[in-house]
């Protein structure tokens, strides 16, 4: 095919793409130039095809239910779950939102009308936007939410300021005095509940408050003499020495504001008198000096400035409304007067500060006397105690009454009350714990030991308060505590050694057998220390006297020998005579007696009804003890009980049975 016959073939193409063309723009045009009658039938054919429903979408059915269910679970657990979170309110906040998202979500795919899915389409896009605007906000700030209260950092705070937040915070305040050299005094150290603590968690909360630097302490004071005096002043500030007295003096000898002595040096308490003696130079070098501004100064500054420039002064103290307690009013003659050291005197009127009158505390809220006391710079010191006529939180008593006067910094005592005072849960036998809460409450306490066949040793028999019961002021506890099973003791008058130990390992009983001698049948007992059919407990200890024969009266060695046999299998000799083999020796005719040994004993403690009763029971309990009774009247507890220190001090402690014990027993008719 030639050049031309190609031409022809692309232009008879063209010419067919033109006709297409042609022929698709008609059929358009005679679609748009349709009739009324077709068009009507066109569109009523479209509206069946658009109400035809469409096909369910399983998947996404299942998709959005788990959303929705995703979504609630969250908002729950931010109600349940979240309380101890401070941004509780938001997550609860943020959790509702997801569910109203995931509700627009369920409700979409249920929709089989496309209309109705184009409207909740566009709902969804408007509230996922609304969501991400929101959470934008959030996390710029521009929205806040609230958050739950929390405890604060107390420390450094005034103990006033904390008292007033606790009573608005319904918290129980605790406090405890500590010194410190960094916190000023009435301002808190530190707090046992930390910081950002959920408030509604906290009950109560302990605070440890400063009461300034320990004036008691020990400090290591140099030796300053030759100091100029503003290097002294700074060392007295720098080691807070609160009993400073310092004295300027003519001395020829010694340039003037040069320290030339000190009454102490070395270690030192802070508040010990420290007098210090600084020199004025000559007499004759003292000229006239101009009298400087004073006005607010500190009172040890004003005075100090007046001594180092030899001008004499004398001092009063008045209430000023303006001017700080401890700061100069005023000075007689004033600034800018140039005082003659030997013909005028300079008169210092000092703070103390404004003039309160208190009001009557027992009628006003804690939150009333916080506030009062805030603002007359005023110190208070709580402390609670239990009682039973004022209600919890309410006021006892104060330490000033209506109408006293009083001055900035003092200390007011309020007691508050507890509310009445409930028996606490004790452990079965815990002794220890019932007599702490005893001692903490100022209250009676009346032990009792008492046989018991069923109850062991050391449990208690009964407290004469239960659980939860109402203990007023003047209430007594008593407590019976058991022995445990008691032991009969046999009459062991007659029998023999053999015998008697065999008794003794079988009743639980320790034995001590003394060899002394005697008329009486060799081997065989003829005394026991503790009466036979006395009541006493397991392991109680008695001496049983064994005969040894006639005592020897010719020389030589006997094989009788002293001694003494504990029940369980020890035995102790004691060699009365010389002879180191353990004989009795003769050589004078005469035989040494017996030696006394002192054994080892555990005291134990109790109480009757009366002075007598409560001695036979210590001596039963105490078989080898010694004791000295004395009856005392201390103002509580009754009659045949222990003074207070008695148990806490002996029971339980060991002895020897050659020390004599000194027991306290209460006699209220002294």
């Amino acid at each position: 095919m030639d050049k031309n016959d190609k031409l022809q073939e692309k232009l008879d193409l063209l010419s067919a793409l033109k006709e297409d063309e042609e022929k698709n723009k008609k059929k358009k045009k005679d679609k748009f130039d349709l009739d009324p009658k077709k068009e009507a039938v066109l569109n009523e054919i479209q509206k069946v095809k658009d109400a035809t429903p469409k096909q369910k979408n399983g998947l996404l059915i299942i998709l959005s239910f788990l959303s929705l269910v995703i979504s609630i679970s969250y908002f729950i657990y931010n109600i349940v779950k979240a309380k101890n979170n401070v941004n509780q309110p938001y997550l609860i906040f943020n959790s509702g939102c997801l569910i109203i998202l995931s509700i627009l979500l369920v409700i979409t795919a249920f929709i089989k009308k496309k209309k109705g899915i184009s409207i909740f389409n566009k709902l969804n896009i408007l509230a996922i936007t609304s969501y991400v605007v929101f959470q934008f906000l959030v996390t710029t700030g521009t929205i806040t939410f609230p958050t739950l209260k929390t405890v604060g950092d107390l420390s450094n705070m005034s103990i006033n300021e904390v008292i007033k937040w606790a009573s608005s915070n319904h918290v129980r305040l605790e406090q405890t005095y500590e010194y410190s050299e960094s916190i000023d005094s009435n301002y808190v150290i530190s707090q046992d509940i930390p910081a950002d603590t959920l408030l509604k968690k906290v009950k109560k909360i302990e605070v440890i408050v400063s009461n300034g630097p320990n004036y008691e302490l020990t400090v290591n004071i140099p030796n300053m003499v030759g100091w100029k005096v503003d290097d002294v002043v700074e060392k007295i500030k720098e080691e807070k020495l609160s009993n400073t007295k310092i004295e300027f003096n003519f001395n020829e000898a010694i340039e003037k504001d040069i320290l030339y002595e000190q009454n102490k040096s070395g270690e030192m308490k802070r508040n010990d008198e420290f007098i210090l003696k600084f020199s004025l130079g000559n007499e004759a070098d003292l000229k006239p000096v101009e009298l400087i501004d004073l006005i607010k100064k500190e009172e040890f500054d004003a005075t100090l400035w007046l001594k180092r420039n030899g001008i004499p002064y004398e001092i009063s103290y008045e209430f000023h409304n303006d001017i700080e307690k401890g700061k100069v009013i005023s000075t007689t003659p004033s600034k800018g007067t140039t005082i003659d050291q030997k013909t005028m005197k300079v008169k210092l009127v000092i703070s103390k500060g404004p003039k309160i009158i208190a009001p009557d505390l027992t009628k006003m809220s804690l939150e009333e006397i916080s506030e009062w006391a805030t603002k007359n710079k005023l110190i208070l010191n709580y402390t609670s105690e239990y009682n039973d006529k004022i209600k919890a939180g309410d006021i006892i008593r104060v330490s000033v009454k209506k109408g006293d006067p009083l001055e900035e910094n003092m200390k007011i005592e309020v007691v508050t009350s507890k509310g009445t005072l409930k028996m606490v849960s004790i452990a079965d036998g815990d002794i220890a714990a019932l007599r702490n809460f005893a001692t903490e409450n100022k209250l009676t306490l009346t032990e009792t030991e008492e046989f018991h066949d069923s109850i062991e040793k050391g449990k208690f028999i009964s407290i004469s308060k239960k659980t939860g019961d109402t203990i007023n002021s003047n209430d007594e506890i008593k407590v019976i505590i058991s022995l445990g099973k008691s032991v009969e003791l046999p009459n062991f008058i007659g029998m023999n050694v053999n015998n008697a130990k065999n008794t003794c390992n079988n009743i639980g009983i320790t034995c001590q057998m003394s060899y002394v001698y005697s008329s009486k049948t060799k081997g065989t007992i003829f005394n026991q220390s503790m009466t036979a059919g006395s009541k006493v407990i397991g392991n109680t200890h008695i001496v049983l006297t064994v005969s040894n024969g006639p005592k020897p009266t010719n020389q030589g060695s006997s094989s009788g020998n002293n001694n003494y046999y504990n029940g369980g299998g020890s035995t102790t000799t004691t060699n009365p005579g010389n002879n180191s083999t353990g004989s009795n020796n003769a050589n004078t005719g005469n035989q040494n007696p017996p030696v006394q040994t002192c054994t080892n004993y555990t005291l134990r403690l109790g109480a009757g009804g009366n002075v007598q009763q409560t001695q036979s029971i210590i001596r039963q309990l105490n078989p080898n003890g010694k004791f000295s009774f004395k009856t005392v009247n201390p103002g509580y507890g009754t009659n045949g009980s222990l003074r207070n220190d008695m148990l806490s001090t002996y029971q339980g402690t060991t002895h020897t049975s050659c020390e004599t014990i000194t027991i306290y027993i209460i006699d209220r008719s002294l």
